[in-house]
């Protein structure tokens, strides 16, 4: 395994802790508190995305993140992280947060402004939570150019960007790159550069055996070599996304299209699909 791997700080991806509300805040609040003590007595500490930015970390830090700007976040995982001081990275949907219909499940641009003047991070997460390595290639370039845009006019500039389900290619690479950001993550794939960095998903419930492994050093080892024993057809995250996961459809929304060419949204009534494969 690559030394330099063995000695990079841990990032950690979370999304619901509430499972989308499956669990109930109160019990999801207690299990994620608990796990942050763990990893606290484990002799890992808490470090902010800046420090890790500026290559200032080593194996025994931790960087939190969370995806998708998610209500929870706001309402039952902030709360506990700020009790641990705590100040992680939230990357945001653009072109969802504010959304009127979106409301009783994302943040709103209010709620995230708070949260970063409070001591969150933020980053973004495309513009409307499309895989990138899926769609032509104009339409992915345009997710990127609106996300970028629709922070700077929020007065949230940002320097780092999550690929929605953790997916991309070297292509999308080059326009991240090329759009200014400073580094961008994947899901648990990855690893090669900055514009790859891989990230150790979690639930915020997993058990104290399952938090070692994902802790481990040596977790994305083990992770390959596992891999390595299941037919590629079975493994989930390197399959094309079905269109009823996307982040629009999963939330029941209009699915929306950025813009070319100006700062301005509009909704686009995409073509039904048969093909969810």
């Amino acid at each position: 395994m690559d030394a330099r791997a063995m000695k990079a700080p841990k990032l950690l991806l979370y999304h619901d802790i509430t499972s989308h509300g499956t669990i109930p805040a109160e019990e999801a609040a207690r299990r994620f508190d608990e796990q942050l003590a763990r990893i606290s007595s484990a002799g890992l500490n808490f470090r902010t995305m800046q420090e890790y930015l500026d290559g200032r970390l080593g194996h025994r830090d931790v960087v939190v993140t969370f995806d998708d700007a998610l209500r929870s976040f706001h309402d039952v995982a902030w709360p506990v992280l700020r009790r641990h001081g705590i100040a992680p990275t939230l990357f945001v949907v653009s072109q969802f947060a504010g959304r009127s219909d979106a409301r009783g499940v994302l943040m709103g641009w209010d709620e995230v402004r708070a949260v970063a003047e409070q001591g969150v991070t933020v980053g973004g997460h495309a513009a409307t939570h499309v895989p990138l390595d899926e769609i032509a290639p104009e339409r992915m370039r345009r997710e990127i150019a609106q996300s970028t845009r629709s922070f700077a006019e929020q007065g949230l500039p940002v320097s780092t960007l999550a690929y929605p389900f953790g997916r991309f290619n070297a292509e999308t690479k080059a326009v991240v790159e090329a759009a200014g950001y400073k580094a961008a993550f994947t899901v648990m794939n990855g690893g090669a550069d900055r514009f790859e960095i891989r990230r150790r998903l979690l639930t915020g419930g997993e058990s104290p055996a399952w938090l070692r492994l994902v802790l481990s050093d040596r977790f994305f080892e083990v992770r390959n070599a596992a891999r390595l024993m299941v037919p590629a057809r079975l493994l989930k995250q390197d399959q094309p996304i079905a269109r009823s996961r996307w982040g629009a459809q999963a939330l029941g929304l209009a699915e929306v299209e950025p813009r070319s060419g100006d700062a301005h949204e509009r909704e686009v009534a995409l073509e039904p699909t048969n093909n969810d494969s």
